[in-house]
């Protein structure tokens, strides 16, 4: 048993290299990334796993009990011999990692192969081969999150190796020597198979840490060229902003060339030409305004973590040249008050969200891609909003959500948000931008310097003949006396935020009437409400 032990160990280290090698191709990363794989991706993992079982055969050593004698494996096993092997590691890893499909084929494959082989337990061994896939495929349902544990795949890949013990005692013939053959082999079987599991499962692991990894280089490297191009592409695409980012682009992704066309003619391109060129669209409000190249050296640096980094940049490009629509629409709005308010975008909170994203992006790559998102989001309801005189409720609370997302994340969820929204009132419409300052005013103003749980409740009625809006918060609120003649004269009642509140109900009233501006109720110390009814509009 000893000496098994010792050759099994042996045999281990070489099923782990060819572990390793499978894990720096392309291909089995590309198999492991993804939470559901494709059916191209299950058939690979079939193919790779089946043939992994194969291998795990085949690295084993021929076994007689009676007398005791090990030997190399051979091509077929006669018939009182019998296989001590890795053939369950393989089957194993394809259920964990590729469900009841790819569990099930790779152990048929693995499995019909051993039977092919011969010996007295052939049938047994093929059984339990096939049983393994299944089970690991049946745990990995019931717990998604086993692949994340190496002890417990461990239990599983030893627990696996019992199965096949248990069956070759109760269905291979003649008695005497499955059960010689099973005390001899067993524990040597069970230990090197379950450790076998555990370390695949651990280099596969650190594969996925290195795409992580990966990945939040790419998302600071975007995140490094956002900033840099801002200022280039606040005139807008032309081809000196266009020039600019493109040497900007060649420089940080070590590109062969960088190209940018408006979609008629070519604006800049700095570099050489490729064949190996990824493109990726420029937007401003859904609509395609030029185009942006990227030519690489080779086909092989292009990666799917590439072309998804390289569609995040194309996006925060189109953010920032909607940041330069949206300037120009200020500057040639008549209405300057009405525009400031619908045009602005805070600087500060702006390049406040892309600092805390790339603190993030080495911590919680995960949070920092949602916090993008909600950022791209905000933005592109900013730009929208000073196209429309009215929008309606819905647009209105996503913008909201937006915004509190963003804010929740630079607070470290400090910031508790609850909606108390009837359904029915979403599509009645509003002035743009009617709430996210009011809420941008209770998170700036009214929870400033605040330790405690900060809340925050959004409220919009359904009634008969109107709709109620209210925002409260649990902030510092204001003074009785300040309270009088908040609503009378917000501009000069409120710290910083005054314009703001000051269009809002003016605007309220010109829209809906006098009776519908903002009502305001307040104690210091115990928060702030906001609210205001509007008739419904649809």
């Amino acid at each position: 048993m000893y000496e098994l032990m010792l050759i099994m160990l042996e045999r281990l280290g070489l099923i782990v290299m060819l572990a390793f090698i499978a894990t720096r191709l392309r291909f089995f990363r590309n198999m492991i990334s993804p939470a559901v794989l494709s059916r191209k991706q299950q058939y690979t993992a079939i193919i790779f796993f089946g043939a992994f079982g194969i291998i795990g055969t085949y690295s084993g050593v021929t076994f007689q009990a009676e007398p005791f004698l090990l030997q190399r494996l051979k091509t077929d096993i006669f018939n009182h011999e019998a296989i001590a092997n890795f053939r369950v590691i393989g089957v194993v890893l394809g259920g964990l990692f590729g469900g009841y499909k790819v569990g099930t084929a790779a152990g048929l494959i693995a499995g019909g192969h051993r039977m092919l082989l011969g010996g007295f337990t052939t049938f047994p061994c093929g059984i339990a081969t096939i049983a393994a896939g299944i089970s690991a495929a049946w745990i990995r349902a019931k717990n998604p999150e086993i692949t994340a544990k190496p002890l417990l795949v461990f239990l599983i890949g030893a627990g696996a190796e019992m199965l096949q013990m248990a069956l070759i005692v109760l269905l291979a013939r003649p008695y005497t020597e499955s059960l010689a053959l099973v005390q001899h082999i067993a524990l040597p079987m069970i230990l090197a198979n379950g450790i076998g599991c555990a370390l695949f499962l651990l280099i596969i692991k650190s594969v996925a840490k290195e795409e992580e990894k990966a990945a939040a280089v790419q998302s600071q490297k975007v995140l490094r060229i956002a900033e840099q191009t801002l200022i280039h592409l606040k005139s807008g695409l032309t081809p000196q902003s266009a020039d600019k980012v493109c040497t900007i682009l060649y420089k940080e992704l070590n590109l062969k060339g960088a190209a940018i066309d408006d979609g008629k003619n070519q604006l800049s391109h700095i570099g050489g030409l490729s064949s190996a060129a990824v493109s990726a669209p420029l937007n401003s409000r859904d609509t395609i305004i030029g185009t942006l190249k990227f030519y690489f050296h080779s086909q092989k640096d292009i990666t799917s973590l590439k072309k998804e980094t390289l569609s995040g940049l194309a996006n925060l490009l189109s953010s920032q040249l909607e940041l330069a629509e949206a300037d120009r629409l200020y500057n040639l709005a008549k209405d300057a008050e009405i525009n400031v308010l619908q045009a602005q975008i805070n600087p500060h909170f702006l390049f406040n969200t892309l600092n805390t994203v790339i603190s993030l992006i080495r911590i919680n790559p995960e949070k920092a891609r949602t916090a993008l998102r909600s950022l791209s989001k905000f933005i592109r309801q900013n730009l929208y909003s000073t196209t429309v005189s009215l929008q309606t409720l819905e647009d209105e609370v996503e913008h909201v959500k937006s915004y509190l997302s963003i804010e929740q994340i630079r607070f470290e969820d400090r910031i508790a948000v609850s909606y108390q929204i009837d359904d029915s009132c979403l599509h009645n419409k509003l002035p743009p931008l009617t709430l996210q300052p009011i809420i941008e005013n209770a998170v700036k103003h009214g929870f400033k310097g605040k330790i405690e749980k900060c809340e925050l409740k959004v409220t919009i009625r359904d009634y008969q003949d109107n709709i109620a809006l209210y925002i409260e918060d649990n902030g510092s609120g204001v003074s009785e006396d300040n309270l009088v003649n908040l609503a009378a004269d917000v501009s000069r009642n409120t710290e910083g935020s005054g314009i703001a509140l000051y269009n809002i109900n003016k605007r309220l009233q010109m829209t809906f009437g006098s009776d519908c501006g903002l009502n305001f109720k307040s104690r210091p110390d115990y928060g702030m409400t906001v609210y205001f009814n509007i008739p419904k509009i649809s």
